[in-house]
């Protein structure tokens, strides 16, 4: 079995609420990006992962609405929520895909998964750090296996709150990385964490619709013929959280 887990939240500090925010014709970019993920021919199952934080209800209510199961777990502890969430479906790999990623696409998942499978290791992303990094679409395709030792066996906080650092850091795991699209630019800041990245998503969405599931190829495309837009969220950084998470690391 194959689980797809989509982390999300309302707290960003940046952003708040992102998840639900509309997008194109009023529709919350949550469920856009459930309705670009769902054509995977890879997925048996995709689920939603939360907190229990009282904020986070309203991510409970639009999923109970739109018929995706939802896990609730710990805040902080994103690793173990993903063990948990993981541990009632028992699955034999896990897709773990983020909630700020509106733009992302099933074709990308059920890629990411064929090099997994293909490669025969713990651990496949499509995006990590340059030169390896596609923002936006990131993937991370790792066992159940893998994910049980990280959760019983990582300390540091910026690991539990990632989920995937220990997998990938430890030496444990035999790890893979690779473009979907090797022409993809590195510095293309397509997740959304940000109000000038909500813009341009927005713009994007709106550029195809009511195509809702464009390809990553036409995203590209559209960004170098049109290469204006990327002004727009020209001083977002790319993996901004992630990176003061371990600078907060560092410090202690």
């Amino acid at each position: 079995m194959i689980l797809l887990i989509l982390q999300a939240r309302m707290g960003s500090t940046r952003l708040p609420g992102k998840v639900l925010k509309p997008i194109v014709n009023n529709i919350p970019s949550l469920y856009l990006q459930y309705e670009r993920l769902s054509p995977s021919q890879k997925i048996s199952k995709l689920i939603v992962a939360t907190s229990h934080l009282p904020q986070d209800d309203i991510i409970e209510t639009m999923c109970n609405q739109w018929q995706i199961p939802v896990f609730r777990g710990d805040e902080q502890n994103v690793l173990l929520r993903f063990y948990e969430a993981a541990s009632l479906y028992q699955p034999d790999i896990i897709v773990r895909v983020t909630a700020d990623c509106p733009l992302h696409h099933y074709k990308v998942i059920d890629w990411c998964i064929d090099q997994f499978q293909t490669l025969q290791v713990d651990y496949f992303s499509n995006s990590n750090e340059p030169p390896v990094l596609e923002d936006g679409w990131d993937t991370e395709v790792f066992s159940f296996s893998a994910l049980k030792t990280a959760c019983k066996e990582a300390t540091k906080d910026y690991e539990k709150e990632h989920v995937t650092p220990y997998i990938k850091q430890s030496g444990k795991f035999k790890c893979a990385y690779q473009k979907y699209l090797s022409s993809n630019p590195n510095h293309y800041k397509l997740s959304m964490d940000n109000e000038n990245d909500y813009k341009l998503i927005q713009l994007i969405f709106h550029h195809f619709f009511p195509n809702i599931l464009f390809e990553v190829d036409e995203v590209i495309n559209l960004l170098q013929n049109q290469p204006h837009l990327l002004n727009i969220n020209q001083s977002s950084i790319i993996n901004e959280g992630y990176l003061r998470s371990i600078q907060r690391e560092r410090k202690e």
